[in-house]
């Protein structure tokens, strides 16, 4: 919309009519965007800081299209401090072969250094024989590809980013998307040598997005280092995540029948029931606000809805934020329950658009109807907040609108399950108020309204009008979070 907005310590104050555009003031400045319309700004509600952090400092194998491409990308990168070379963003799906990539080819040109490449999906590595001796495991039959918890002893192994690297990673991640419009971040699965660079940034006035950060808790790492609940302006921690299944891409997402395109498979269930309960009981216990389970595959989907019927039922459970991370292949019969709990879906709109011909191939016609839903989930009560679970995808909002409008993927003419696409009105706000919702702020942000956050992105465009095929041609002209320019074209 055009409008003139009056900002005052990081909070709106008045808002005015503009027919020229968007006019913004602030206690000290006055900025005007003629022809541009103002939006809430746009949060990511699952994402990895450190993890794109990485993806601009590794070398990125997201666009190779053979293994072979991969070895050469991975022959120009270097070592880093440490002497591994890393890697992420190869994806087997992509290449014509569609088969898992092998050790012998990263042992025929790196025989003696460590060589550790990540899926795209962050839930399988790729390594040679040196970084799998380094981590104890015999490497003599070993295919070289290591899928959800198999990496654990090699991600042990790793030597760990020092201060220095880390701040600079988020520094870079969380400018990165400031430039994309994107005023919060929701951090999945943050790890402790993170928590201190993010409060010092924030601390220092450096940090240029908010950032609410879910702590890892797959093996009790939170309690284990003693963290609980603690609020800021700029970084807060706010809940627990921990996965119920693995990734769709590497077999590893928990279905209720098997894998179509390999019937002898049903993926894994990386924690049972009784496991999940347990840790939702030691967080709520210790206060935290909300509780994040990764689920994708319609029986570990199943499993986080057991888990959060036990939680409702407790006298201190009604009002903990639940919340179903992917929730890419929901039954039918679990829709309408999802919605009777009170569960957040935490979808990512882009994902669909990578996803689609090889979710046709693991799940089969039969079951398409299922996947990646948002027309239904909507339809059902659901409430829904979105992200695009960054470094696997782009950070783009913009991207993830149309991906939520058209659903529409390369090479298709027609929208993928089509009756699962939603309004722009209604994308727009899985990416705003509905994505607040999903960490207990949307009684502050999510909105242009008098008395809120003065969290907002200025794009040239009315994107809830404009041509689909416009919408990823839009620009962000500037980005301010708490009433501060933090990005500018």
């Amino acid at each position: 919309m055009f409008a003139e907005l009056h900002v005052e310590r990081g909070r709106i104050r008045a808002i005015l009519p503009c027919v020229t555009g968007t006019i913004i003031r602030t206690e000290t400045d006055t900025f005007e965007f003629p022809g541009c319309s103002v939006y809430p700004g746009f949060v990511d509600n699952h994402a990895h800081i450190l993890g794109l952090g990485e993806k601009l400092s590794f070398v990125s194998l997201h666009d190779a299209e053979t293994e072979s491409d991969c070895i050469h990308r991975l022959t120009m990168g270097s070592t880093n401090t440490h002497g591994w070379l890393r890697a992420m963003g190869w994806n087997q799906e992509q290449w014509n072969s569609r088969s898992w990539p092998t050790r012998g080819a990263l042992d025929d040109v790196f025989p003696d250094t460590p060589v550790v490449a990540m899926r795209v999906d962050g839930h399988a590595a790729w390594v040679n024989s040196t970084a799998l001796t380094l981590a104890g495991i015999d490497a003599a039959d070993h295919s070289g590809v290591l899928v959800d918890a198999e990496m654990e002893p090699l991600l042990n192994v790793i030597p760990p980013h020092s201060a220095d690297d880390i701040r600079a990673m988020i520094l870079a991640a969380t400018t990165y998307c400031s430039s994309m419009g994107i005023t919060e971040i929701h951090d999945m699965d943050v790890a402790e040598v993170c928590l201190e660079p993010f409060r010092l940034l924030a601390e220092q006035g450096t940090l240029p997005v908010r950032v609410q950060s879910f702590v890892g808790a797959q093996h009790d790492e939170w309690q284990e280092i003693g963290l609980l609940p603690a609020g800021g302006e700029f970084h807060r921690l706010t809940g627990v995540k921990f996965y119920a299944d693995g990734a769709l891409g590497s077999r590893g997402a928990a279905l209720r029948a098997p894998y179509a395109d390999s019937p002898a498979s049903k993926g894994f269930e990386l924690l049972s029931i009784e496991q999940m309960v347990r840790k939702a009981r030691a967080a709520v216990d210790a206060g935290w606000p909300a509780i994040a389970i990764h689920a994708i595959g319609d029986a570990a989907v199943r499993n986080v809805l057991d888990v959060y019927e036990t939680v409702r039922a407790w006298d201190d459970g009604n009002d903990v934020i639940l919340r179903i991370e992917h929730a890419q292949h929901v039954h039918p019969e679990d829709v309408q329950r999802m919605a009777d709990l009170r569960v957040f879906a935490c979808v990512q709109p882009s994902h669909c658009i990578s996803d689609a011909t090889m979710a046709e191939r693991r799940l089969g016609p039969d079951r398409l109807t299922w996947a990646y839903r948002w027309r239904s989930l909507l339809d059902a009560g659901i409430q829904m907040g979105a992200g695009s679970d960054f470094p696997i995808e782009s950070p783009s909002v913009l991207a993830g609108l149309k991906a939520f409008v058209s659903r529409t993927p390369g090479g298709m003419s027609d929208p993928w399950q089509g009756q699962e696409r939603i309004s722009m009105i209604e994308a727009l706000r899985a990416y705003t108020s509905g994505a607040h919702a999903t960490s207990g702020m949307e009684y502050r942000r999510g909105t242009l309204s008098i008395g809120y956050d003065a969290d907002m992105v200025v794009v040239d465009r009315d994107v809830e009008s404009c041509d689909l095929d416009e919408l990823v041609d839009t620009r962000v002209m500037a980005t301010f979070t708490a009433g501060k320019l933090r990005y500018s074209l």
